[in-house]
């Protein structure tokens, strides 16, 4: 399984996210709705995860309007004797850090002709966005500094403008705890547009009403190549 965002908290917690996942029977064949699975997998706390309905009906067992969330989908399913109890996890070691800068884009390693060089030489990237889930925190949990690592897709170099930029593959924004769980319905599945400049558009999916929303924040950004 490829897991295709990654985050880890100040705190030391780690783990990945499932995001381009249509559920299916264990690998015998697909659910007969068209929906999106999205998984939580820490590396040192249980599994959850979220369902989210792609044919305008809330899903089957929904916990709100639309989707279904189960914080141990792993203890009362019908297949559960063919689930796996044991992970192993794998990175990859060979991600370069080639630009990083604050959220006003200011430089603080390299600079945003690195990553148009990397991009340039047909090298994939990734970006590590400081806070990324903070907009989704509770007052309480503000405080909690994380860093969410995504791959990223189509590329833009704004040669006139002074900024790289790069649209995400499909990721899932989760309110920030520890361990990392689903709290009720606030996450938002959908897509990054980061800039060199520091400023991160989202385009998001409110899973309690099923409508998009567009917003922006900025962060600061860590660009890698490999």
């Amino acid at each position: 399984m490829a897991l295709q965002t990654t985050w880890v908290f100040d705190e030391g917690q780690v783990g990945g996210l499932s995001t381009l996942r249509h559920p299916a029977e264990c690998g015998f064949h697909f659910f007969k709705r068209p929906s999106m699975a999205y998984w939580i997998f820490n590396v040192t706390a249980p599994s959850s995860s979220a369902f989210v309905p792609l044919d305008g009906q809330p899903a089957d067992g929904s916990t709100g309007p639309w989707v279904r969330v189960d914080e141990r989908p792993f203890d009362s399913k019908d297949d559960t004797p063919w689930l796996s109890k044991h992970y192993h996890w794998w990175a990859r070691d060979d991600w370069q850090e080639v630009f990083s800068h604050d959220a006003e884009g200011r430089p603080l390693k390299g600079c945003w002709d690195d990553v148009c060089r990397a991009a340039a030489s047909g090298r994939a990237l990734k970006v590590g966005v400081r806070n990324l889930w903070n907009h989704l925190s509770c007052q309480e949990d503000s405080t909690l500094g994380h860093e969410v690592f995504i791959e990223c897709g189509t590329q833009f170099a704004h040669l006139d403008a002074g900024f790289f930029g790069a649209m995400t593959i499909p990721t899932l924004l989760v309110r920030p705890c520890v361990p990392l769980r689903f709290i009720g319905e606030a996450f938002e599945p959908g897509w990054l547009l980061v800039r060199t400049d520091g400023r991160v558009e989202r385009q998001t999916l409110n899973p309690s009403t099923l409508e998009w929303l567009c917003t922006q924040t900025r962060h600061s950004l860590r660009w890698f190549a490999r």
